[in-house]
């Protein structure tokens, strides 16, 4: 069975998901706190009407020759009768707790009024939600005094029918509201998507060799994907233009020897003379070695582009890169140069690709020993190269030193073109080396220079910035 692929996240439904998450929250929000306006707006009406009965009955009591007399004002209690659904009770009693008139069984409140302030509490009478309401009034009669109690109480039903009148308005409205919302989050997280979406159908309407840059107006949200998406395209063309110029002057060198190769072979086949067949032969050899190196350094260029693009840079001993350069470079058969290496004995740590800079280094010592000679006043002494490693504050500083012809001063700004040779250059070259070590050298941020030496020789030194940590 074959595996599903992974859900793919999707900027859309996430914000969906935590905008419309948002919203219920606020609703719920909202339903809570409607429900306990609800009822509190509910319990200010009521309580009032409340209080206002309790202190029209306790205007009503009066103290005549020590006994209690209570004149009951019945339209007190028909301001709670206008919810017919609910019950009123109600009791007047002494300081004491002795009931004068009333429901004798009524809750006692919590703690006793004082002040003339009314206490408002809640409480259950008779298996029914109750709100009640106490107030004290002290009354004076011709010889004494004393202290009424007077507790009114209505059961909840048209509070809470009140209430619920409220909270079902106001669910309404939120509902209303919430529906709105959630319209304006899809309407919102379209709109802010819709610049992403023009984006993709630009770019896909684009023909594959259009690598301009992305333009018009975008959110702010999407410059710096934006910018990184032009900069990747500008370092894409770069890549393709270097890589269609390595094609054509590819093209273009391989085509002269080529030909050269195939002229010769024809002469061959058509000679009968053995010697002169040899002669051929001995041509077709050379051309072909010719195009070995030339087939050679053209890989060693597309490589070094290829790696320099990369980027995959880390910390290399660059004394240690001279040593297998050195020995990779250094003819192993036949008479051997004499090299001379002075460098320090401490690492000379630089940021880079070591097998970049080992091309690079090759392709030095390869000009060096292919242009070089014996120094003067030597007739048959072999052939002389010095390498010196040193360093100062910033730079690792590397130089290859030998005793060839040198560099003709209008030549020393164009060496390093690609395929492009100095008038005193040996035959058989294909004129890449110096192109490809600048191209590395560039890669790294350092830098190279070419002098002639007093007495005749090339000097070329590399400047690559030291790693100090």
């Amino acid at each position: 069975m074959a595996e599903s692929a992974p859900r793919r996240d999707s900027i859309r439904r996430t914000l969906l998901i935590y905008l419309g998450a948002l919203s219920l929250i606020g609703a719920v929000l909202l339903f809570l706190a409607a429900r306990s306006y609800g009822r509190s707006a509910a319990d200010r009406s009521y309580d009032h009407l409340l209080v206002a009965s309790a202190l029209s009955i306790a205007d009503s009591v009066a103290l005549v020759d020590g006994q209690w007399q209570v004149d009951l004002p019945y339209a007190a209690l028909d301001l709670l009768a206008m919810a017919p659904e609910d019950r009123v009770f109600y009791r007047v009693a002494g300081a004491e707790g002795a009931t004068i008139t009333g429901y004798a069984d009524l809750p006692a409140p919590p703690a006793l009024p004082r002040d003339g302030r009314p206490r408002l509490f809640d409480a259950v009478y008779r298996g029914e939600a109750t709100r009640f309401v106490a107030v004290s009034r002290w009354v004076a009669g011709p010889a004494t005094q004393g202290q009424a109690i007077v507790q009114v109480g209505q059961t909840r039903l048209a509070r809470e029918a009140l209430a619920d009148d409220v909270v079902l308005r106001a669910l309404v409205a939120i509902v209303a509201l919430s529906l709105a919302a959630l319209a304006l989050v899809w309407i919102g997280v379209h709109r802010a998507l819709r610049p992403l979406q023009k984006l993709e159908r630009d770019l896909s309407l684009r023909e594959p060799s259009d690598l301009k840059p992305v333009a018009g107006e975008v959110p702010l949200e999407l410059d710096q994907l934006v910018g990184a998406l032009n900069r990747f395209m500008a370092r894409l063309s770069a890549s393709n233009e270097t890589l269609r110029a390595f094609m054509g002057d590819a093209a273009h060198q391989m085509r002269t020897p080529l030909a050269a190769l195939r002229a010769q072979a024809q002469l061959a086949l058509d000679e009968d003379d053995p010697v002169e067949q040899r002669r051929s032969l001995v041509t077709i050899e050379r051309n072909a070695s010719h195009m070995s190196r030339l087939l050679n350094q053209l890989l060693s260029d597309a490589s070094a582009i290829h790696r320099s693009h990369l980027q995959q840079f880390e910390t290399v001993d660059l004394a240690e890169v001279l040593h297998q350069a050195l020995y990779e470079s250094i003819p192993q058969a036949g008479p051997r140069p004499d090299v001379r290496l002075a460098a320090t004995g401490e690492p000379m740590r630089v940021r880079g690709d070591a097998l970049l800079l080992r091309e690079a280094l090759k392709n030095l010592i390869d000009n060096a020993l292919k242009h070089g000679r014996s120094p003067p006043g030597r007739d048959a002494g072999p052939l002389q190269i010095a390498l010196t490693v040193a360093e100062d504050p910033a730079w690792a500083v590397l130089t290859v030193a030998d005793h060839g012809p040198g560099i003709a001063p209008g030549d020393a700004g164009s060496v390093f073109e690609r395929f492009a040779r100095g008038r005193d250059a040996a035959a058989g070259g294909a004129g890449l080396g110096l192109a490809i070590v600048k191209r590395i050298v560039d890669s790294h941020g350092g830098r190279i220079d070419l002098s002639n030496r007093v007495g005749g020789g090339l000097v070329v030194t590399l400047r690559l910035p030291r790693v100090t940590t």
